[in-house]
């Protein structure tokens, strides 16, 4: 028998391909959540360090002007960071959107790999059935043959 091929193969490899891009888009985002958690994790560390500093200022009796300048710092700072959380909800929120992409995608393939699955079980009954059909053939043949030698 031919070879087996899928009849609904070329969907199947689109549907792969779609599932494998919105992989990637899920990915693209995760990086990102990533990146700005770094970043805010970074400018909290940099908050901390101008805190400290600020109170070794004022402990040590500096002046009222370079107190301001790290006040102002921290609330640029603190600024940053909220608008930094809030475009991580926003982040995350795509994230579960993708997500979602992600896995209606799966679903789809999965649909069709049962399919192939479904499709490949037929072919092989099919073929063994034949295959079968064609074994029983040479033993009648076979089983004949030796009829005839015997009696001739």
């Amino acid at each position: 028998m031919a070879r087996f091929r899928f009849s609904l193969e070329d969907v199947l490899d689109y549907r792969r391909r779609i599932e494998e891009y919105r992989q990637r888009e899920m990915n693209e985002v995760q990086r990102n959540i990533d990146y700005v958690e770094d970043l805010m994790a970074q400018a909290r560390d940099q908050r901390d360090r101008c805190r400290r500093d600020l109170n070794a200022v004022a402990a040590g009796g500096g002046s009222f002007a370079r107190q301001e300048l790290y006040l102002n710092y921290l609330r640029g700072v603190d600024a940053l960071i909220r608008r930094s959380e809030e475009h991580l909800d926003q982040l995350r929120i795509e994230l579960e959107r993708r997500r979602e992409r992600l896995a209606q995608a799966s679903r789809a393939r999965r649909v069709l790999d049962e399919l192939r699955r479904d499709e490949l079980r037929s072919y092989l009954t099919a073929e063994r059935r034949a295959e079968d059909k064609e074994y029983g053939e040479i033993a009648i043949r076979n089983f004949l043959a030796a009829r005839r030698e015997e009696n001739a």
